[in-house]
């Protein structure tokens, strides 16, 4: 007797994922934040290079005595704008940032009864969104780096500004998608398989190819070019899904896997920032004034 398998669904993402890992390596482990120390980096990043916001976090770390203060970032909710406006040079916005981090925190405190965000370990991913990006100044890049890239460890997708460019040039999203709405599009498209470590892993990925390539118009050399959106009309070949069937094997690039973590600098400060990350009970239910967010 003879048996038909049935066809297995083809993965879109899931086997773009195995080509990013072979072009690029497997991303560097990096040590952990705590969440509120996660969530002012990720605002300290938005529109920022990373070497950069890495700097200005150290900075402040620094300045506000976090790691005296077993990681709690009390000193930096009650300063001022004309404290921290000059600590925040080098980044994107550092006028905006200076109002949006004390304001945020001390919306986290009023709202959970203190500087800790370890009660959303016990949350959906959806709900800890919802309650996050009510907070002034963070938005769904914010959010979803909070749950994903800290100690808290949620399945769920961050898109930053490079990943998004990428996404774009792939057409995993639709060339007019805001960086917002790009957030919520790329993880309805997350594999049912897929854990928190996966999907940090493609965000990083993402990352790398649209740092590498999309941000430099370097189309030419991409190894997504013949799929790539960002070129003229004629010139796109094939379409992602039709590519990746028959796509022949990858060839990493030069210095593919060779990364440093990017919290590696800050490893001294990390042990004692994650000692302030103490269970609070789930905050009452409000919604703080809305912003500009990150």
């Amino acid at each position: 007797m003879q048996y038909t398998l049935p066809l297995m669904p083809f993965d879109r993402m899931a086997s773009l994922h195995r080509r990013l890992l072979a072009v690029f390596g497997p991303p560097a482990e990096f040590v952990r934040l705590d969440p509120v120390s996660q969530m002012v980096l990720a605002m300290l990043s938005a529109r920022t290079r990373s070497e950069a916001a890495l700097n200005v976090f150290a900075r402040l770390v620094e300045h506000f005595e976090v790691a005296k203060f077993r990681g709690s970032w009390t000193r930096l909710a009650e300063a001022s704008f004309h404290e921290v406006d000059p600590l925040l040079e080098g980044i994107t916005h550092p006028e905006r940032k200076a109002v949006a981090l004390p304001r945020a925190l001390q919306e986290i405190a009023s709202l959970s009864g203190g500087l800790d965000l370890g009660f959303l370990h016990g949350w959906s991913v959806d709900d800890a969104l919802s309650w996050l990006e009510r907070i002034y100044g963070v938005g769904p890049k914010t959010s979803t780096a909070t749950l994903n890239m800290s100690t808290l460890r949620k399945r769920v997708l961050v898109v930053d500004t490079a990943h998004w460019r990428a996404a774009r040039c792939l057409g995993l999203v639709p060339e007019q998608a805001s960086p917002e709405r790009s957030v919520r599009l790329l993880n309805r498209q997350l594999p049912d398989r897929w854990e928190a470590s996966d999907t940090e892993e493609h965000h990083i990925l993402m990352q790398d190819l649209g740092r590498a390539f999309c941000a430099r118009n370097r189309n030419a050399s991409c190894p997504f070019a013949n799929v790539c959106a960002g070129k003229a009309a004629h010139r796109r070949t094939r379409l992602l899904e039709e590519w990746l069937r028959d796509a022949p094997p990858a060839e990493a690039l030069p210095g593919a896997g060779a990364k440093m973590s990017q919290i590696s600098p800050l490893k001294e400060n990390i042990a004692i920032l994650n000692q302030g990350a103490a269970s609070v009970p789930p905050p009452a239910q409000g919604a703080p004034a809305s912003a500009a967010s990150c």
